[in-house]
């Protein structure tokens, strides 16, 4: 039996040590599941590859920063305060897009691509990873050539520091809640 990513179509050779040993019945709808760590519990024709579990748990942040923009005061007035823009994002390695619009009092991320982009960033998967996790900078990254940026260099200095007070702001709140 081969299972195969509901989303990429890849086989999938390996699944989460979690799974092994999380299978079961779900007793509402009949399917049988496991739980593939960052990816949740999912049924057997859900299944996700490595990369896409990847990409799915990096978009999630993104709509975790966009609920942040409607749910608190210090990053929604930050927003307050920037003109729109739009961000088109690319990461390689595998393949995956989205946007982000920020500024205006808003905070809107979609998959995939959108005209109008103010910013393009071009980066592997593993890099913005790292970015979002606070291990390297996109400067650093810039600097390397591990990053390309296209467009308002401006605007994409100030996207990178949203995210980064996005982050703080979600880990404190995250703190704060498991006290």
């Amino acid at each position: 039996m081969s299972l195969i990513c509901s989303n990429c179509g890849k086989i999938v050779e390996t699944v989460p040590l979690k799974c092994g040993h999380s299978i079961s019945l779900n007793g509402e709808t009949n399917q049988w599941e496991c739980d593939m760590g960052n990816c949740g519990v999912v049924t057997f024709d859900k299944f996700l590859c490595e990369n896409c579990c990847i990409n799915s748990s990096m978009f999630k942040i993104f709509q975790d920063f966009q609920k942040l923009s409607v749910d608190n005061p210090e990053f929604r007035e930050e927003l307050d305060e920037l003109d729109a823009t739009i961000v088109q994002t690319k990461l390689n390695n595998p393949e995956f897009a989205y946007w982000v619009e920020f500024g205006g009092g808003k905070f809107n991320v979609g998959k995939g691509e959108t005209d109008g982009a103010t910013v393009k960033v071009d980066c592997s998967q593993e890099v913005m990873s790292e970015i979002l996790a606070g291990r390297t900078t996109a400067f650093s990254e810039f600097l390397q050539g591990n990053l390309s940026l296209q467009g308002n260099l401006q605007y994409a200095v100030v996207y990178f520091d949203l995210l980064n007070l996005a982050t703080e702001i979600k880990n404190d709140v995250g703190v704060i809640l498991n006290e």
